[in-house]
């Protein structure tokens, strides 16, 4: 995998040196007559020979002889241009800047190795993800041959002959445009965009990818997606409703799902450079406002604190707050709670008033002008998101008070920079206007009325199916596998199922034991559990349960320990541990990363201190667990530099019986302090 990541920064590199080449020509001209002389040759036999647009060759090839002769500078390319210019009856300079015809003299000599790159790289990530797409590449030459400051990768259903017509995973290499994810190009739409940095460019990233890949190629493969049809609005097409997170302690388990649960309230991709602390608070955030919780299994937990049972209730405390005597009720479990929220988050509820709800479209098709607005009641007039603000006004404008209204709200609405063009803002978010001539002049710049300026188009309430969701809602199971799943989950085994799930085609409801409610589980409430293959392998896991959860393998990842602590190299250090373990005992009671991290802390100056700390109470204490303090193995995982060995003779006793007295016995220590050189052994 570090192949791949050198080969992703080798080829932003190379963007952020065409861009630079493409932005400053003093550089472009400065680093054109350091390109070596056998490299300038080749690239002149090459256009003396090609097939390119006549006059540009003639440029390339002539700026070839300036260049072996050493006779280069701008202003006899100037001439040369100008020279060859003349010779034609059009003028196709204009569209052939100085970066277009020069930068094959940078690129060519690196062309095949940018191929082979770009290939690897596509190939890796289709390996990787056992998806069946074909790949696309563009290289520094872009699509018409002008020269581009980066290149791309695309990744479509081979049923397309090529990825402009369909879905395709894109990943680009740019300066700045360093993203990765889902687009459209039928109707030039992002499903998902994420932004990656050459700085935090690593292996985790290009995991991280792999896992989106694979989710993403369901939606890709999808036969009706060529007309735009169920085009996923959200992140939530491709994150599982039930999903497991498995893997040996220290793997990053707990930590992996304070992402995932963001991601899936958000409906977005958390990426590697956010902020450790900011996600943390987000997340305490999301639990204080109840979208999520959390709660631990274990053997004694059951369907009664699970779902719903039947308790006491102190007089005072909730449920019972008038009372003065104990009472017994029925009291739902955390799963029940939180599934009542999400049932209670309805995109559009009924609208109470006696106003019919109302959709307008804007009429504009001459100024290009799309918007559409939504009345919700009398008073207020609500322009949707991704409506188009003309930039322009008319002089007339200013003489109204509506000028003065639009001024405040250019500087209160909410616009989408990144499709923002010089001459319209898009909003990203709805804006409401108490007036359909407000919203109308606003929007074009100019006095209106509000009427000839809509269609009104009635918005039909009835057709809203009002039980989907608008928040999504996590239920977080830390140690899943040490519960009895039968016992906690009882019906509700079958109701979390995708198909069984509210508003599905067969979805199920249950009458609850103990409440004789009807009851069934939204399709907004997202259930991650967490499970370590130290207690418990999955294989030996409930069935019922593992037919319905999809599971994420997490394996420890040495390659993001790539440092060295006075001399000693983590990376190897743990690779070597996990060695032994693996012939020991099994793969699935390895030390996962995690253990490791604080050792990245910039905080702790004593590295070798938090390592022997991190060896004293938790790795050795580890393998005493796994191994059954069996301490000849744990010796043989870490070395002899850990543990000392003495003996005890029998004559200790006074008294001795054969059957219980061997001559003498061993006895194993953990040593007071370790030699840096023992890691290493």
């Amino acid at each position: 995998m570090s192949e791949i990541v050198d080969k992703f920064k080798y080829l932003i590199e190379k963007a952020q040196y065409f861009q630079k080449l493409k932005d400053d020509e003093g550089f472009l001209f400065s680093e054109l007559i350091k390109v070596p002389k056998n490299d300038i040759e080749e690239i002149k036999k090459f256009y003396e020979s090609g097939k390119e647009v006549e006059k540009i060759k003639k440029i390339r090839v002539e700026t070839s002889n300036l260049l072996l002769n050493s006779n280069f500078n701008e202003s006899n390319f100037n001439n040369l241009k100008k020279n060859i210019n003349d010779q034609y009856e059009t003028n196709i300079l204009q569209s052939w800047k100085n970066y277009s015809i020069l930068y094959v003299f940078f690129f060519n000599p690196i062309k095949e190795k940018v191929n082979k790159y770009l290939e690897d790289i596509g190939n890796y990530f289709l390996e990787q993800s056992s998806v069946s797409l074909k790949l696309k590449t563009t290289n520094f030459d872009g699509a018409q041959n002008f020269g581009e400051v980066g290149c791309w990768l695309a990744l479509y259903n081979p049923k397309y002959k090529s990825q402009s017509e369909g879905i395709q995973y894109f990943i680009n290499f740019y300066h700045e445009n360093t993203t990765y994810g889902t687009y459209q190009h039928e109707n030039k739409t992002d499903i998902k965009r994420s932004k990656y940095d050459i700085e935090n460019l690593n292996e985790n990233l290009i995991q991280r990818i792999v896992e989106d890949l694979k989710y993403q190629a369901n939606i890709i493969l999808e036969e009706n997606k060529k007309d735009g049809e169920n085009m996923p609005q959200s992140l939530n097409l491709t994150q599982p409703l039930n999903q497991i997170f498995y893997g040996p302690p220290g793997t990053g388990k707990t930590y992996h799902t304070i992402t995932k649960a963001i991601e899936i309230i958000e409906n977005r991709v958390v990426e590697e450079t956010e902020d450790r602390e900011t996600l943390k608070a987000k997340f305490e955030a999301y639990k204080q406002a109840g979208q999520i919780e959390f709660v631990t299994f274990h053997q004694s937990y059951g369907y009664e604190e699970f779902v719903e049972g039947i308790k006491a209730i102190p007089a005072g405390k909730e449920g019972n707050e008038e009372g003065e005597e104990m009472i017994y009720d029925v009291v739902d479990g955390i799963f029940l709670k939180i599934a009542k929220k999400a049932l209670e988050n309805p995109i559009l509820k009924k609208n109470t008033s006696n106003l019919p709800q109302k959709r307008f479209l804007l009429n504009a098709k001459a100024l290009n002008i799309q918007a559409e607005m939504i009345q919700d009641d009398e008073d207020s007039y609500r322009v949707l998101k991704g409506s188009k603000i003309r930039k322009v006004e008319v002089p007339s404008f200013h003489k109204y008070n509506y000028s003065i209204l639009r001024n405040n709200f250019l500087n209160t609405a909410i616009f989408d920079k990144e499709k923002e063009t010089n001459e319209f803002y898009i909003l990203k978010e709805d804006y409401i206007f108490q007036s359909r001539s407000a919203a109308s002049s606003v929007i074009l710049g100019k006095m209106s009325n509000g009427m000839s300026d809509w269609r009104e188009d009635f918005y039909d309430l009835e057709e809203i199916d009002e039980n989907v969701p608008q928040k999504n809602y996590i239920l977080i199971i830390d140690e899943i596998n040490r519960g009895n799943i039968s016992k906690i989950f009882g019906e509700l085994i079958t109701l979390i199922e995708p198909s069984k799930r509210i508003g599905a085609e067969e979805a199920i409801s249950v009458k609850l034991p103990y409440s004789n409610e009807l009851f069934g589980v939204p399709s907004n409430l997202f259930i991650i559990g967490t499970m370590n293959t130290a207690d418990r392998s999955i294989a030996l896991m409930d069935t019922a349960l593992r037919r319905r959860f999809d599971f994420m393998e997490m394996m420890p990842r040495p390659e993001l320990l790539d440092f060295e602590v006075e001399g000693l190299h983590v990376k190897r250090m743990l690779e070597t541990i996990n060695k032994r373990i693996e012939y020991l005992y099994d793969r699935d009671h390895t030390i996962g990363h995690a253990y490791f991290m604080s050792l990245k802390d910039e905080k702790i100056t004593d590295k070798k201190a938090e390592l022997d700390t991190i060896f004293r109470n938790k790795i050795i204490p580890l393998l005493q667990e796994y191994f059954y303090d069996d301490w000849e193995k744990i010796v043989m995982v870490l070395g002899n530099g850990f543990i000392e060995k003495s003996e005890i003779k029998s004559d200790i006793f006074t008294y001795k019986n054969d059957d219980y007295i061997e001559e003498e016995q061993a006895i194993y220590t953990i040593k007071d302090r370790f030699d840096l050189s023992e890691f290493q052994k």
